[in-house]
């Protein structure tokens, strides 16, 4: 299959956060603590799941729902991951520099 349009047809990325992705990460980082990242998931897929008469009364559709929100919260561990080690890096490169200086 041959495809001649980008990966991305559309974006929510800055110019900044095309280049330098970890940008968005560390925002969503600041903006939704792990526990609140959760337990919004959570109240979003309990309400969905709850609500009559939506897509979600089909088994396929609630199945595809559940691997979503199973594989969001995967992608979540891992975003604070990330974030965590960069801002790890940046502590020991600061010290580094620090450490040199003095």
């Amino acid at each position: 299959m041959q495809t001649s349009q980008p990966f991305f047809h559309h974006t929510h990325l800055s110019e900044q956060e095309s280049l330098d992705p970890m940008l968005a990460i560390d925002r969503f980082c600041e903006l939704f603590p792990p526990a609140t990242a959760r337990q919004t998931l959570w109240l979003w897929l309990s309400e969905t799941l709850a609500a009559e008469d939506t897509q979600y009364e089909d088994a396929q559709h609630r199945a595809d729902l559940l691997l979503l929100y199973n594989e969001l919260l995967r992608l979540l561990d891992a975003n604070y991951l990330l974030s965590l080690s960069k801002l790890s890096s940046q502590q020991l490169a600061t010290q580094a520099v620090i450490s040199i200086a003095s």
